[in-house]
């Protein structure tokens, strides 16, 4: 009996991580410690006295959970109190718990909640959001207050505060809230987004932010978000290419073709191209059904969640997972390969091991490219531009 107990919650531990959805670069200057009048007399070197760096970019360490899950910290209000945030390329508001929900939105009240009764910064708006959708129907109100990040801080920066957030997959969600990084078409509410703010207010000179991921499982650190600048040192910038973006909506991309070699023989998937979104906030690679299935076959896959969590994942042997085949992403006829040590989601529990396919069916045409592919590739996106940089990241 306290077996089947012990499994039952190692599969609820799995299940919440399939539910959901660093390396901070700081100069240091070293400054002479000044008591009385002890530079009377002495020349104090440039180096002592360096002011204060003008930063026109920052960096957020990304932190992760069980490979499932992307985040870093945003620091809201005064004083400021730390948000788990997800930095999410789908979405174009931003969104956190507010203090304003039910006892009964249990989403809402296991996660870290903004009260603007205790911040001196918050101003009011009180625009109503819904998202309208019945099956995942997100509620709340527009409010402003301060965003800190590790040197810039955002002023009157507007977000949702959600009163109302549905059990699955907010409640099993290690992160509070939701930073969107879409284009600004994308909003549901028409105050200006985050990134947009940052440039109204000149905190960062270039419209681009840039993500390096890593799946080191050594660690939690899970890379780095650079909001205003490139961040290629860990990058092959021969293997660099540049595509445009189509409809300035989502970051979504021209992928040309998919390609599976297994047992001597190539297996292609959007064999006439297809749009592919890049899409920062999960670990999987979302396709049309029939496409997926087909891939999971040839990987061996099997299906794993029942049927009643609708989540279409899909098992593999965690004994044979490194000998399952490379897959070829092709994307302005340059090739980017991901490997099945990456692509392979490892979840492991006490005793309990699974190994998960990445591969999501969808009834959609387009593709989902999440962390599966982004692990492996570093990406710049650029908003004026309307264009995305993918390059082969350096491990």
């Amino acid at each position: 009996m306290a077996r089947n107990i012990c499994f039952c919650a190692a599969i609820t531990a799995v299940l919440i991580s399939l539910c959901i959805a660093a390396t901070l670069d700081i100069p240091i200057y070293r400054q002479h410690l000044i008591v009385g009048d002890e530079t009377r007399g002495k020349s104090i070197k440039a180096s002592e006295t360096k002011p204060n760096p003008v930063w026109h970019n920052d960096t957020i360490p990304l932190q992760k959970f069980m490979d499932a899950e992307y985040f870093g910290i945003i620091r809201i209000g005064s004083p400021a109190k730390n948000f788990k945030m997800v930095f999410n390329t789908m979405w174009g508001d931003t969104w956190i718990p507010s203090a304003h929900c039910g006892l009964f939105e249990i989403a809402c009240m296991t996660h870290t909640r903004y009260d603007s009764s205790r911040s001196s910064s918050y101003q009011e708006d009180g625009t109503i959001f819904s998202t309208g959708d019945t099956a995942n129907d997100l509620q709340g109100f527009v409010s402003r207050d301060k965003f800190r990040l590790d040197h810039l801080t955002i002023e009157n920066q507007s977000f949702i505060e959600m009163t109302h957030i549905p059990w699955i997959p907010y409640g099993l969600s290690k992160a509070d809230g939701i930073i969107g990084l879409g284009f600004p078409d994308l909003r549901h509410i028409k105050a200006p987004s985050f990134f947009t703010n940052m440039l109204k207010q000149k905190l960062i000179n270039k419209p681009m932010f840039s993500f390096y991921f890593n799946r080191d499982a050594t660690t939690e650190r899970a890379g780095r978000l650079v909001l205003g600048a490139p961040d290629r040192k860990h990058v092959n910038e021969s293997t660099l290419v540049t595509v445009p973006v189509i409809g300035k909506l989502y970051w979504k991309i021209k992928m040309d073709r998919m390609v599976i070699d297994v047992r001597d023989k190539s297996h292609p998937f959007c064999k006439d191209g297809c749009e592919a979104l890049l899409d920062s906030s999960t670990n999987t690679i979302v396709g049309p059904r029939d496409e997926i299935q087909l891939i999971n076959d040839l990987l061996g896959a099997r299906s794993f969640v029942p049927a009643i969590f609708k989540m279409d994942r899909y098992m593999v042997n965690c004994r044979e997972f490194a000998k399952l085949p490379p897959i070829n992403f092709v994307i302005a006829e340059k090739t980017f390969t991901i490997n099945s040590k990456y692509y392979v989601q490892h979840l492991t529990y006490e005793s309990l091991e699974i190994c998960l396919s990445p591969f999501v069916p969808s009834d959609e045409k387009f593709w989902q490219l999440g962390g599966a592919f982004l692990m492996e590739f570093y990406t710049e996106y650029n908003f004026d531009h309307g264009q995305v940089t993918i390059g082969k990241t350096k491990f």
